[in-house]
């Protein structure tokens, strides 16, 4: 055995500080060598469980989580997605869930469940199965979306956004930016524009309807243009790449960054992450601006073994 495959079977190594610096395009490489650094380096950098136990406290618990997201087609997004892939913690992150409206109240009293209140806006009941009922502001309804539930427990913060497409990918398609368009179902984890995202840190702005306010959008991509990306104003023309214009695109095609989750144990008739696979879209020019051109294919009913 050569010196460097000792060091990886070595139960004690500093692993951890060691694919620290290692950056994500050579990490993943590395991956591919041998089965066995593939499932160190998973378990090391990609674990879904360093994402969830800071949220929910122990790894019993995060999978409780994870079967809820299996029952409900929940998903997370946002930059705590963003995070996952990036091996990178930002202070004071949210985890934010879509949600879809008809399953809102089993996450809501997941949450409560796990310790977690429900703090209000000034529009909202105090109540969050009231507020189930209840429409959020109009802006909302604009992108999807039916309501923004906040929910706190100390320090941390948990966001339930409730769409009403009918896929939560129409309004993560929505995001200000390529950079952020990341997903985690229960088993897997989705990354649309690795390439762009991780590797040449570039991300096209897309026109979209998920700010109130164009101020409100602008600062959202001012925000990760200091964290290191270079916002474009336009896809590719190279008709080829992952960010190529009028590039029809699927949720797990060649171009996508995929990463299986570990196994929950079976669960009859229970969905698999297809739902989100059933999503397409492309880039496209609109005038000064960059569209995102949706659409949802039926791929079928699919169930757990």
């Amino acid at each position: 055995m050569s010196a460097a495959m000792r060091f990886f079977e070595m139960r004690r190594a500093p692993h951890d500080t060691f694919f620290s610096h290692i950056p994500t395009r050579e990490l993943v490489r590395l991956m591919q060598t041998c089965c066995r650094i593939y499932g160190l380096v998973k378990d090391r950098c990609f674990n879904v469980d360093h994402l969830l136990i800071p949220f929910f406290g122990d790894a019993a618990k995060a999978n409780q989580f994870r079967e809820l997201q299996r029952q409900t087609q929940t998903v997370i997004s946002g930059s705590t997605a963003l995070q996952f892939f990036n091996r990178l913690t930002w202070p004071d992150s949210d985890l934010d869930l879509y949600v879809p409206h008809a399953s809102a109240a089993f996450i809501v009293l997941f949450l409560r469940d796990s310790g977690y209140a429900f703090r209000p806006r000034e529009i909202q009941r105090k109540d969050p199965s009231l507020q189930l009922f209840d429409d959020g502001p109009k802006d909302y309804h604009e992108r999807g979306i039916i309501d923004v539930l906040d929910f706190h427990n100390e320090s941390k913060k948990i966001q339930v956004i409730i769409f009403g497409t009918p896929s939560s990918m129409e309004v993560i398609a929505g995001f200000h930016s390529t950079c952020v368009m990341n997903v985690i179902t229960h088993d897997v984890a989705f990354a649309l524009y690795p390439w762009s995202t991780f590797v040449t840190k570039e991300a096209v702005k897309v026109k979209s309807v998920s700010w109130s306010t164009e101020e409100g959008k602008e600062a959202a991509r001012r925000k990760y243009e200091e964290r290191g990306w270079k916002m474009l104003k336009h896809p590719s023309p190279n008709c080829t790449s992952e960010l190529g214009v009028r590039m029809h695109r699927s949720v797990g095609d060649r171009f996508t960054w995929t990463i299986s989750l570990p196994c929950l144990p079976p669960s009859f008739g229970r969905a698999r992450s297809d739902f989100i696979r059933e999503f397409q879209w492309r880039l496209d020019r609109d005038g000064e601006e960059t569209s995102m051109m949706k659409h949802i294919v039926s791929l079928g009913t699919y169930t757990t073994p």
